[in-house]
């Protein structure tokens, strides 16, 4: 039975050749025996119309065909010939009937279609346009764009035979081509000016001008569209009417530039008996007409230090090479050891210009030995031992043997080299400190400092001479971003110096040796007293620091800074544990009595180290730095005595004591307003910050004394003239007058003056304790708001008076004080 698989429809474009393959048309039987060999013959029954059917023979000869076999298609032996005739316009369908048989099986009256369109470009075929051929151009010269190479006259296809005559073709170049242009008769086609008609091409053709760059290809793209005859070229706005394409061009280049070296001093740098590559960064040389494997090296004359070799055969010396086995690195130096350095001759050419010669310099580093780590050793007090690693020493070769020997040439003074199972060494491996299998122990604990000599070496090399270092740290803690005002006087304590580690490791008080005192002051120890000198330790004690003995004198010209960089150098000692030399590193800032904080806060510091780490930035003031462990507080200002004493002071002359003077010690924990923005914690650890007066001489601190002590002068004068008239009424009795009886009605004038009770007695006011129990039962519970904030108190002097009458007055009660009325 022969069965019909495929009748597909060959889609051929407009004027062009087109095979007839098994997948657009293909019969088969159902005969399944592999003996029979079965022949399925197509016979034509009507040809096709707009076009021929033919077989490809012997020098691509063609001839018309009226039957096939399937072998033939299969073969792709049958081809579609479709003619040039006007009738078919831009597209059309073409078809033929054909029979199929294979006997005794047969097919009748089968149909095959062709559809004929130029849009049915295939893939040998990349333009819809009749021709869109390219052109091929010599750099540097120019080429005619005509007919035969673009023609888009079969656009006019599109329209009926009536309209045609009406239209023409134009084209608009959209992008330019980038090396070179394209004229127009006399002009060049610009952005401007882009457009051009299929008639120029036609009758006179375009000219495209290459630019003598060193390119191979151009291009440029272009729309083309019917335009109608009289009307400005004008590309229509739907793109359904307009065919986009571009038009290739290539350019056979001309070898007219020389090879131009590129390195301006060729030249290599090889280790002594070593083997280099060449790179395009030692040798490189570019001809824009040439790929790199047409760029020849010749040796004219070999180097006297080595000789030049490919990869693959470095035991051979060769004499030629290119430029691209030296870009992928297959050209190598080989130096014969020695130390001299040398040079070889060359010349490169491309094969069609002069060679170019030049001389290439062979420049021979001798193999040596560096240390690129050498930071030396640190042993912190209370330690007799530390590791040694690669973090403390490392040496490196450029030799071809990397393995690094290290030999001891003088051993430490204070200790020795060991290995972890205690054995003495005097010659180690870069193995050893890398797996760290060697460590320094300190025998004699007189000295912070050791070191030893070692020579590191290799079978090529070796350095002498080098020296590890091995210094002990102290075991001290240091304060943190420490700020130091300018101009006052700070006591130094454990904020800024804790050696309490190292006193209870060494059960001993650790000693401070001062070696260098800040560059902007001095260390002294006591406060400073007017008028006298101070002058500065050499050494101090850990209980000195501890104690608050010692004080820092600042004194720096600070015009236009704000901070100075000072430190305090020293060497600590302590009972079996070596010296070791350490630095307090602090800022010096100007000192700004409108920063710190007011007696009525407590100074923020650095509390104890035990509570506290010491890395805190502490607080003086705002931004100033101050550690203290003690309990007082810091005025903001040196306020005179006058101020402190009536400061405060009501018309009684009583004194507030909530109003705290600038000479207050103490302070309790304060009572703060959690809605204060500017709310300061309050730590629980008591703190203290002191400062001393300058010399700087003041006359009211002078003044104030004296006059002071006259006051206290003419009080106990009056108080003896007092005594003298107490005595005197004693020898008179006292018969107290009944009060008499107030008027509800009219109260008692006051002119501004205090009045007098007649309840109650003349009394004499001598000062009383605050904390005297008397104040509870001498003031009226009525009356506590007015004096609970007093911080002292008259006291009454009853001599003279009966102790009975004087009961009986006090169980009175008071008459009720009128409006500003007080009692005195």
């Amino acid at each position: 039975m022969l069965e019909h698989l495929f009748t597909d429809i060959v889609s051929p474009q407009t004027g062009s050749t087109t095979p007839i393959t098994k997948e657009d048309l293909q019969a088969v039987t159902n005969d399944k025996s592999d003996t029979s060999n079965r022949t399925i013959t197509f016979n034509v029954i009507r040809r096709p119309k707009l076009g021929r059917l033919v077989t490809v023979l012997a020098d691509n000869f063609t001839v018309d065909v009226s039957s096939f076999t399937q072998t033939m298609v299969d073969q792709r032996e049958i081809l579609y010939i479709q003619s040039l005739v006007a009738s078919v316009g831009w597209s059309a369908m073409d078809s033929m009937t054909f029979s199929v048989s294979s006997p005794p099986a047969s097919l009748e009256n089968e149909t095959f279609e062709m559809d004929i369109s130029y849009e049915n470009a295939g893939r040998d075929r990349k333009t819809l346009l009749l021709a869109n051929t390219g052109a091929v151009v010599t750099e540097g010269d120019r080429i005619v764009i005509d007919k035969s190479k673009l023609d888009a006259s079969n656009l006019m296809s599109k329209l009926p035979t009536p309209q045609r005559s009406s239209h023409e073709i134009w084209f608009q170049v959209k992008s330019l081509p980038q090396h070179g242009v394209i004229v127009v008769g006399e002009r060049n086609l610009t952005v401007e000016k882009p457009n051009f008609s299929q008639y120029i091409l036609n009758k006179y053709g375009i000219t495209y001008r290459h630019d003598d760059s060193e390119t191979l290809h151009d291009r440029f793209v272009f729309d083309t569209w019917l335009n109608p005859k009289g009307k400005p070229a004008q590309r229509p706005s739907d793109d359904s009417q307009v065919l986009e394409e571009w038009f290739n061009i290539t350019v056979i280049p001309v070898n007219d530039q020389p090879p131009v070296l590129k390195t301006k001093a060729p030249s290599l740098s090889v280790v002594q008996g070593d083997t280099v590559a060449l790179g395009p960064e030692n040798l490189n040389v570019e001809d824009l007409d040439n790929p790199s494997e047409d760029i020849q090296y010749i040796v004219i004359s070999k180097p006297n230090n080595g000789y030049l070799a490919l990869g693959g055969s470095l035991n051979e010396s060769v004499v030629a090479f290119t430029q691209a086995q030296i870009n992928s690195g297959e050209v190598y130096f080989v130096h014969d050891g020695s130390r001299a350095s040398g040079v070889f001759y060359f010349s490169v050419s491309d094969g069609h210009h002069k060679p170019v010669y030049k001389l290439f310099n062979l420049e021979v580093t001798e193999i040596t030995i560096s240390l690129i780590n050498n930071t030396g050793l640190a042993l912190e007090q209370g330690q007799t031992s530390v590791v040694l690693t690669q973090e403390s020493l490392v040496a490196e070769t450029n030799g071809k043997n990397t393995t690094v020997h290290y030999r001891i040439t003088a051993a430490p003074r204070y200790g020795k080299i060991l290995r972890l199972d205690d054995q003495e060494v005097s010659q180690f491996e870069q193995e050893d400190l890398r797996t760290g299998s060697l460590f320094y122990h300190m025998v004699t604990l007189t000295s912070g400092q050791d070191s030893f000599e070692f020579t590191a070496f290799t079978s090529e090399a070796n350095l002498t001479n080098q020296v590890v270092n091995i210094t002990v740290k102290p075991l001290v803690r240091f304060g943190e971003g420490v700020r130091i005002p300018n101009g006052i006087v700070v006591k130094l304590n454990t904020g800024f110096l804790n050696a309490t580690e190292l006193a209870s490791l060494s059960v001993s008080d650790p000693f401070f040796e001062v070696v260098s005192h800040p560059k902007y002051g001095k260390l002294v120890r006591g406060k400073p007293k007017a008028g006298k000198k101070t002058e500065p330790l050499e050494s101090f004690s850990f209980q000195d620091v501890k104690q608050e003995r010692l004080s820092f004198e600042l004194n720096a010209n600070m015009t236009g800074v704000q901070e100075l960089n000072d430190s305090l150098v020293f060497i600590l000692k302590a009972e079996n544990v070596p010296p070791a030399r350490g630095e307090f590193r602090f800022t010096v800032v100007p000192y700004d009595p409108s920063l710190v904080l007011t007696t009525n806060s407590p100074i923020l510091t650095t509390s104890s180290p035990f509570s506290q780490p010491l890395n805190q930035t502490t607080v003086f003031g705002v931004g100033t730095a101050l550690p203290s462990l003690s309990t007082s507080l810091l005025s903001t200002q040196r306020p005179s005595k006058t101020h402190q004493k009536f400061k405060g002071r009501n018309r009684w002359g009583i004194t507030n004591r909530n109003d705290s003077a600038g000479t207050d010690t103490t302070l309790g924990k304060p009572t703060l307003s959690k809605g204060d923005g500017n709310e300061i914690p309050f730590v629980n650890t008591p703190v203290r910050v002191e400062s001393y007066p300058q010399k700087t001489f003041n006359l009211i601190l002078v003044i104030l004394p004296l006059l002071a002590m006259l006051l206290l002068v003419i009080i106990l004068v009056v108080l003896v003239l007092l005594l003298r008239r107490n005595r005197k009424r004693k020898q008179k009795p006292v018969t107290p007058k009944p009060p008499p009886s107030p008027s509800p009605s009219t109260p008692p004038a006051y002119n501004g003056q205090s009045q007098r009770s007649a309840a109650v007695p003349t009394v004499t006011v001598t000062p009383m304790s605050p904390s005297s129990p008397a104040l509870d039962r001498l003031l009226p519970s009525a009356n506590q708001g007015l004096v609970s904030n007093f911080t002292s108190l008259p006291l009454c002097s009853w001599n003279g008076v009966d102790p009975e009458s004087s009961a009986q007055l006090i169980r009175t009660t008071p008459p009720t004080l009128q409006q500003n009325q007080y009692w005195v």
